[in-house]
């Protein structure tokens, strides 16, 4: 009789035990498999009890730690008790790394490698309209990087390549770049009777501009992360493949206020003959990063450090931008959401703006705020990213995670 009672009572307390204890187990389980984590972050984690005070963080004891923010592939164990692991997650540990806050309003002019197709058109000969591109398979989007194994660079290449006495009028060999692809195609040139020159009846760019905000700079390299999100070819939709850019300083006009289903912008130009101010070399889902060459722009007061996602919390950030001729400002803003994310998307975060001042000067998240630095307990924990367009005192923001991984 008395080991049933103790056998009923064990399993009455498990029970009540597994029900204290499941919330705190599935919010471990929503974490991601991977992710970026900093020391202070985890320690942060295991004071607070944010988990419970049964669930602890912990990394290998011991592990070789990249220096100069570089990050370090590891494994972190999350544990019931000291004892039973919940769950592992594949981690890059990321030392603390010394920045400097962004918030500057600058302009992008993006080079691609090669010329990229935006369209065809029929071409006049003395026979009729021909299309020479027709029947080639190059789509929209394909980057020209040689014809005949010349490399292309400009439009002027292609014009020039064609009507070389060689390749007049013949057949010849384009090599295209498709996403990570190189692909050959054929096309045969026509005789443009307007021109009085061989043609391909092709529309392309190599070039893309846009503006946006810094968010970061390394103490260490001057290497810079800002946007949050790609500069987009404005003639595909889509993300421009970088080659190669400059950074220049934006003069700032004025600013366009945000309303509901009406977003705002932060109007500015762009001089391309000014010196650039730092170096482009990628464009991906998380922004535009380089090299900053003019370090006079950056403001040596103005740091902190880089954080993972375990550091953001729901409440009080800032948001580093400029509006006016008065430079960079702090201004206030609350995390409301933080999304648990198994995938990388630059929708990690909502904020709403609470600053006064900002909300007068602005509405809320306009264009042009995109990389404005996300700010919390001394650390840049991600970026804005997007406006809500039927509520901009809202907007999305993405986790630093994704940005310091180019």
């Amino acid at each position: 009789m008395k080991k049933l009672l103790f056998v009923s009572l064990s399993i009455v307390f498990v029970m009540i035990g597994t029900a204290f204890l499941l919330p705190y187990i599935k919010r471990v389980n929503s974490l991601p498999d991977e992710m970026v984590v900093t020391y202070s972050d985890i320690q942060h984690v295991n004071d607070t009890d944010e988990y419970s005070s049964l669930i602890n963080f912990e990394l290998p004891k011991n592990i070789k730690v990249a220096t100069n923010g570089e990050l370090t592939d590891t494994v972190m164990s999350i544990k019931l008790f000291d004892f039973f692991t919940i769950k592992k997650v594949n981690v890059r540990l990321l030392t603390d790394t010394d920045v400097y806050v962004g918030g500057e309003t600058v302009g992008f002019n993006l080079f691609s490698e090669g010329v990229i197709c935006v369209g065809s058109n029929a071409v006049a000969t003395a026979d009729g309209t021909k299309e020479p591109l027709k029947d080639s398979g190059l789509l929209d989007g394909d980057a020209i990087i040689k014809i005949e194994d010349i490399e292309i660079e400009s439009i002027e290449d292609i014009d020039r390549i064609i009507n070389l006495p060689t390749f007049a009028g013949k057949e010849i060999s384009l090599t295209v770049k498709r996403g990570e692809q190189e692909i050959e195609l054929k096309a045969t040139p026509v005789f443009d009777v307007l021109s009085q020159k061989y043609k391909l009846g092709l529309w392309v760019r190599n070039n893309a501009s846009g503006v946006g905000t810094l968010t970061y700079v390394k103490q260490s390299d001057f290497r810079f992360g800002a946007v949050g999100h790609p500069i987009v070819d404005s003639s595909l939709g889509e993300n421009f493949e970088v080659e190669s850019g400059n950074i220049y300083k934006c003069r700032l006009l004025g600013i366009k206020k945000g309303e509901k289903n009406n977003p705002g912008e932060i109007r500015s130009s762009i001089n391309l003959s000014d010196d650039a101010i730092g170096l482009a070399d990628t464009n991906c889902k998380y922004g535009v990063y380089g090299n900053i060459l003019n370090k006079n722009i950056i403001d040596a007061d103005r740091t902190a450090t880089l954080g993972g996602r375990l550091g953001v919390k729901l409440g009080d950030a800032k948001i580093y931008c400029a509006l006016d001729n008065e430079g960079v400002k702090a201004y206030d803003v609350k995390i409301i959401k933080a999304n648990k994310q198994n995938s990388a998307d630059d929708k990690s975060m909502t904020i709403k703006v609470t600053d006064k001042e900002l909300l007068q000067k602005t509405g809320g998240i306009i264009q042009g705020m995109s990389g404005s630095p996300i700010v919390q307990n001394g650390k840049i924990v991600g970026a804005v990213t997007h406006v809500f367009v039927n509520d901009p005192t809202r907007g999305y923001g993405v986790y630093v995670d994704w940005m310091i991984n180019n």
